[in-house]
């Protein structure tokens, strides 16, 4: 198996099971305090793994363009303070499988400014990819007879 598929299951199954986890702090704590709380330990993880697995330890923060910079601020933006918040706001309301499932489609997206944004090109098959994922995400998130 390729060791790029590999980890983006493995990205799959930490994204999954982390939703469990949401869904179980959500009761006694405010959503703020929540997304400050998940940046943090991500920060303190992230810079603890940087630093010691890299060659260079945290010295190599400061070989970046600025245009680095400001990319990865509009995504931290785009990711710790819309999409995590609404994310975690749409399990109070609809549920943790009803929202996992919605906000799954985020490659969707991703696939259609790739496209558009930077001239990407997908095969026919990965069309047919997108519409099955549409129809998943569908059936996972209609309301039905039980």
């Amino acid at each position: 198996m390729d060791p790029s598929i590999l980890l983006s299951i493995i990205c799959a199954g930490a994204w999954g099971t982390q939703a469990v986890f949401v869904k179980l702090a959500l009761g006694g704590i405010a959503l703020p305090a929540m997304i400050l709380l998940t940046l943090v330990v991500n920060l303190l993880v992230v810079a603890s793994c940087i630093g010691v697995t890299t060659e260079g330890g945290f010295s190599q923060f400061f070989a970046f363009s600025h245009s680095v910079y400001i990319y990865f601020m509009v995504a931290g933006f785009l990711n710790y303070f819309l999409g995590r918040g609404f994310y975690y706001s749409s399990f109070r309301f609809i549920g943790a499988t009803r929202a996992t499932a919605i906000s799954s489609t985020y490659p969707l997206l991703s696939v259609a400014l790739a496209i558009f944004g930077l001239g990407e090109k997908l095969a026919p098959r990965q069309y047919l990819g997108i519409a099955l994922t549409l129809a998943g995400v569908y059936l996972l998130i209609m309301k039905g007879k039980k």
